[in-house]
This record gives C-alpha cells, sequence and structure tokens, in this order.
C-alpha cells in the first residue's frame, strides 16, 4: 500500500497561524490587565479612597482649572462598576472665596475611566448654579469666566466633554443677560445629561421655567466634532442639531431672552423648533408651531400683523449667498377677519455671484 506524502503547509497559512496566535496572545493579556485594573480597583482603591482625598482635589484643581475641596468621600463596591460618593464638594474662585457648593456627587469608576483619570458617569445631585453674561458678551458660570474656543485654558471644557456621561438633577440655574438688559431668569427643577461618545456630543435639557413663561421645556442637542479635532471641548468645530420643546410658552416672554428673528408683541401656544449648526453658526430654522392671539412686528417701518390664530411648519435656510423660506401647512386667521386655510409655499433668493445675476424663486400650491 502506498502512503500519500502529507502537504506541507503553504507560506501565508504559516503566516495566518502566527498571526492567530499573537492575536490571542494580545486579547489574552488585554483581559489580564483589565482584571488587575478591576481588582486594583475593588480591592486597593474603593477600601482606601478616603486616603485618595488630597489626590483627588489636586487632579480636580487641575482639570478645572479652579480651586476644589472635598468635604467627605464614601466609597461602595457594589457591583463590576465601583462607585463613589462625594459630600460638601467646594469650588474656590480666585480670591479663594466659596463660589459654587454641590452637597452631593456620585462618581462610576471603570478601569477604562480610571487609566484617563475621569469616570464612567458623574452625577451632581441639587446644584445651585448662577450663569451670567456680561455686557462685553462673556460668560461666567458660578464666578468662573468659561474660555473661549481660542484661548489655551480650556482644560476644564475639554475634561467635561471628555467624560463618558455627566447628569445633573434638580438643580436651579439663574440666567441673568447683562447684555441684553434682561431681568434675571429663574430655571427649577433642572435636569441635565450630557453623553460623549467617541466624536459625539449628545445633551437633554428639560426645566421649569417661571409661571407667567408656560409649562416645562425642554431641549435636546446632538453634534459630531471632526475626525482630527484635536481637543474634545472645541465646540465651534462642531455640526450637528437642536431640538427644543415648548408644550405652551409666552412668545412675549421668550423674545426678552432670544432672538426669534421678528419682534413678537403678544402670542401663546405649543412651539417645536429645529436649529442646525455648523461650526459654531446658525445654518436653519424648522418651526412647528399652534399659536393663538399673535401680534408680530416683521419690520419697523410695516404695521404689525394680528392673528386670531396660526398653525403650521415656518422654515428658514441660510446658504452662502442667499436663504430660502418655506411654509408647510400653514393655516391662520388673521384679526380682521382673513381666513387662509392652509397650503404650501417656498421662497429662494440668491445674490449675484460672479457672471450669476441676482435671481429669486417663488413655488406655491395656494395664492390668493
Amino acid at each position: 500500500m502506498m502512503i500519500e506524502p502529507t502537504p506541507t503547509p503553504s507560506l501565508w497559512l504559516k503566516i495566518g497561524a502566527v498571526a492567530a496566535r499573537w492575536a490571542l496572545g494580545v486579547v489574552a493579556l488585554a483581559w489580564i490587565v483589565l482584571a488587575i485594573l478591576w481588582g486594583g480597583l475593588h480591592f486597593l482603591i474603593v477600601p482606601r479612597i478616603a486616603d485618595f482625598r488630597p489626590l483627588l482635589e489636586l487632579r480636580a484643581s487641575k482639570a478645572l482649572g479652579v480651586t476644589v475641596r472635598i468635604g467627605e468621600i464614601v466609597a461602595k463596591s457594589n457591583g463590576l462598576i465601583p462607585s463613589i460618593e462625594l459630600r460638601d464638594v467646594v469650588v474656590l474662585d480666585g480670591a479663594n472665596r466659596e463660589a459654587l457648593r454641590l452637597p452631593k456627587i456620585l462618581v462610576a469608576l471603570s478601569p477604562r475611566s480610571a487609566l484617563s483619570m475621569g469616570f464612567e458617569q458623574l452625577y451632581i445631585e441639587s446644584p445651585v448654579l448662577d450663569i451670567r453674561r456680561t455686557a462685553d458678551g462673556r460668560i461666567w458660570i458660578a464666578g468662573f469666566a468659561l474660555p473661549e474656543a481660542s484661548s489655551a485654558d480650556t482644560a476644564g471644557v475639554d475634561w467635561i466633554f471628555s467624560q463618558s456621561e455627566v447628569a445633573i438633577v434638580h438643580g436651579t440655574v439663574t440666567w441673568t443677560d447683562e447684555l441684553r438688559g434682561a431681568p434675571p431668569l429663574s430655571l427649577s427643577a433642572v435636569d441635565l445629561v450630557l453623553r460623549n461618545r467617541l466624536l459625539t456630543h449628545a445633551l437633554r435639557l428639560d426645566a421649569t421655567p417661571p409661571a407667567e413663561w408656560g409649562e416645562r421645556l425642554s431641549l435636546q442637542g446632538v453634534f459630531k466634532q471632526p475626525l482630527l479635532s484635536r481637543r474634545a471641548g472645541d465646540w465651534k468645530s462642531w455640526q450637528g442639531q437642536i431640538y427644543t420643546n415648548f408644550g405652551q410658552v409666552d412668545l412675549a416672554q421668550l423674545r426678552r431672552y432670544a432672538d426669534v428673528g421678528v419682534d413678537v408683541v403678544h402670542g401663546a401656544g405649543a412651539l417645536s423648533a429645529w436649529v442646525d449648526v455648523d461650526r459654531g453658526a446658525l445654518t436653519g430654522v424648522t418651526a412647528d408651531l399652534a399659536l393663538k392671539g399673535v401680534n408680530v412686528r416683521v419690520d419697523t417701518k410695516l404695521e404689525a400683523l394680528a392673528f386670531d390664530q396660526i398653525a403650521g411648519r415656518l422654515g428658514v435656510k441660510w446658504m452662502e449667498g442667499g436663504f430660502e423660506f418655506q411654509t408647510h401647512g400653514l393655516q391662520f386667521d388673521t384679526h380682521d377677519g382673513l381666513h387662509w386655510p392652509g397650503g404650501n409655499a417656498r421662497v429662494a433668493l440668491y445674490a449675484a455671484q460672479a457672471s450669476k445675476p441676482a435671481r429669486g424663486e417663488l413655488l406655491a400650491d395656494r395664492l390668493d
């Protein structure tokens, strides 16, 4: 009987086998390192977390660029991810005065977050925060100036937008806008969640405004930062969309604190809006509205427009060299008896460019 010779493995098969062994070794090493870090968190760091208080104060002060004091630290090792409770956290300003006190902060640690000197989750309960815009346009939070996007002192902002999740619940925020000259606005029951994943930043804010404003408001936003961005907190390079919803709002109150594009003297009802943002600039707004008793002035030289009711969708989009305005399902009743049953329209105006003259377009399915 003739015995066939055993075939010799090809060169590519040998290379594949060696690569597979190396890959298995790397995976096994990663799991071993992960197990060591997990064990270190639970059996070394967590039981002795109180001894790390000076180091945590130093790290927090360096990350935020201000002096941070921690009253007490309590650790719990219940599950795969340990949690730490910080009590009576005080932030001091440049003159060593108390600018912010946080009664309770919960942080969740993981091996990955420990390596990056951060947290898996940062949970802040019942903060009282003062935010102010001064006459020169600068934003101050708890007595500290928010750094400009071009400033070198952006460590605190970059650190916040590098954390996996930041949650604030049951907070109180007072907004003072000296630039607009508006009275202070106080928001209660403020809940904020910020999630940062790779190059994506998502946030949600829910708050209760003063009674004369209307019902509780909600704001959400999702932003993408450029692939080659060197800083997590460089928000002026982001691109994304903001969605806001008012179940019931008085637009006359809103216009005192934000530019809505026109001068709204009266008007109350439901309002939802989608705002497109590209590299810190507003590029488009789409709004769904259902309002009553509206009195609006689009130009100081024109008489005000008075509507008994107006509902539908309005949209405006700014682009290089022009803009577009459109309506969808818009219907209204004016104060002097005109009834518009609803319809769609689009107006586009473009400025002259090189050899192209200025031009415009008008499309509508119902015109009177």
